[in-house]
């Protein structure tokens, strides 16, 4: 033995039912966000692909999610100051969101502008996971229950919240060519 210690491992989080379909589509958030602040120290090509990758997973997810986590979650949060940086957060990865959008050449040319989007989605994101979902599952369960049937909307519609095994279903179900 070295002596050196090692760090605990955080064991898994675990989610309420009606809060897995929100939790799964984080980890695409994660990516995206990685690939934003990795893209920073690359040439401008990189980061305007990056850029628009991120546009597209915005658009397809990350804007839909929000406003399903402060319609479905921000009722149950009684907690001011969860409620607020919650709602700050979301304005701040809006404006850069739209940021992205509408300059995404300029966007592209500004590493430091990259790396502060994928910092910030990042930080949010594990924010939510750690102390935002917490807070909502341990004040209100009984709450989150009647949550289950948005939960499930939320599943169908967005392919970032399923579950693993629905996808490869889906795949087995649905083959990409008919059989001849």
């Amino acid at each position: 033995m070295t002596g050196r210690s090692h760090p605990a491992q955080t064991p898994p989080l675990r989610r309420h039912a009606a809060l897995q379909p929100l939790s799964r589509e984080h980890m695409s958030g994660l990516i995206h966000a990685r690939t934003l602040r990795q893209s920073a120290e690359r040439d401008v090509e990189a980061r305007s692909a990056a850029v628009a990758d991120f546009v597209r997973i915005w658009e397809a997810e990350i804007e839909h999610h929000f406003d399903d986590e402060e319609r479905l979650l921000l009722p149950l949060t009684s907690d001011a100051h969860l409620r607020a940086r919650l709602l700050d957060e979301h304005r701040a990865l809006r404006e850069l969101a739209g940021r992205c959008r509408s300059e995404p050449a300029e966007i592209a040319a500004d590493p430091a502008a990259l790396r502060r989007l994928g910092t910030l989605l990042h930080d949010h994101i594990r924010w939510e996971e750690r102390v935002f979902f917490e807070a909502v599952q341990r004040e209100h369960p009984d709450a989150l229950a009647s949550l289950l049937g948005a939960a499930g909307e939320i599943e169908r519609d967005r392919p970032g919240a399923r579950a693993r095994y629905r996808l490869d279903q889906a795949a087995t179900d649905h083959p990409k060519e008919p059989p001849a």
